[in-house]
């Protein structure tokens, strides 16, 4: 008998893990290929469905982690800038000249933050290498921390976005409709290969078959387990610290 355990607890790209390593033992073993060929047949669908809307889940998750960097690093870059012309205000702070000398090099790089992303990038990049000469003076007013941060939000944001050109994601359907009818196969799949077991005339076809399946079931289902005790324990750890409070 083919081993159950709680596939539906499985994370998504697990889930097509392991559906993917269930379906190439299916077809190395090809029980009853005249009866269950349609089934192995849908079970590749249902994979094909399940990569495009893993595609579709990891496109969106980088677009919003590249629109959130996008977001820091103007904020970064208005704060720099409104940190520096506030010194401005004032021509007796000893910091006067120094924040002169950078508010001259922000303003004549100009305002990246109304920019096409790719421009920019390219603007940001600029104003980082045009501020190096004056890294004394943007230390002596405290901006250069600010500055290192903007550098760092638009390198990470160049990344993101190479990423999200990376990423090619066709329409299909949503992960929570692919699994519920994967799910369906899959079950459908397995019974008939449990209930060969019960004939005597099907058992030896299927035994190999049944092994490689538990062995994976087993992996998956250890998983499940190490990742419950993981939570129970970090649940149990939490309620020591609250009880302590």
């Amino acid at each position: 008998m083919i081993n159950k355990f709680k596939i539906r607890d499985l994370r998504n790209a697990e889930y097509f893990q392991f559906v993917s390593s269930a379906y190439e033992i299916f077809v190395r073993y090809g029980v009853d290929r005249p009866n269950l060929d349609p089934l192995y047949e849908e079970a590749r669908e249902c994979l094909s469905d399940a990569e495009l809307a893993l595609a579709a889940e990891k496109k969106n998750a980088k677009v919003r982690e590249k629109n959130e960097m996008d977001s820091r690093r103007d904020n970064l870059h208005s704060k720099l800038f409104n940190y520096v012309k506030f010194i401005t205000y004032d021509d007796k702070d000893a910091r006067f000249d120094d924040a002169q000398t950078v508010m001259r090099v922000l303003k004549e790089v100009g305002n990246p933050t109304r920019l096409a992303e790719n421009a920019e990038s390219a603007m940001l990049t600029s104003l980082g290498n045009r501020l190096e000469p004056y890294r004394k003076q943007m230390e002596a007013i405290g901006a250069q921390q600010i500055l290192d941060e903007l550098m760092e939000a638009n390198r990470l944001f160049i990344a993101l976005e190479i990423e999200c050109r990376g990423v090619t994601a066709a329409k299909g359907p949503s992960m929570s409709a692919v699994r519920k009818r994967t799910d369906a196969v899959y079950r459908s799949i397995i019974d008939v290969i449990n209930s060969y077991t019960r004939i005597p005339a099907k058992r030896g076809e299927c035994t190999d078959m049944i092994t490689d399946m538990n062995v994976l079931v087993a992996k998956y289902d250890q998983l499940l387990m190490t990742r419950k005790t993981k939570n129970a324990a970090a649940t149990g750890s939490n309620d020591d610290e609250n009880s302590e409070e």
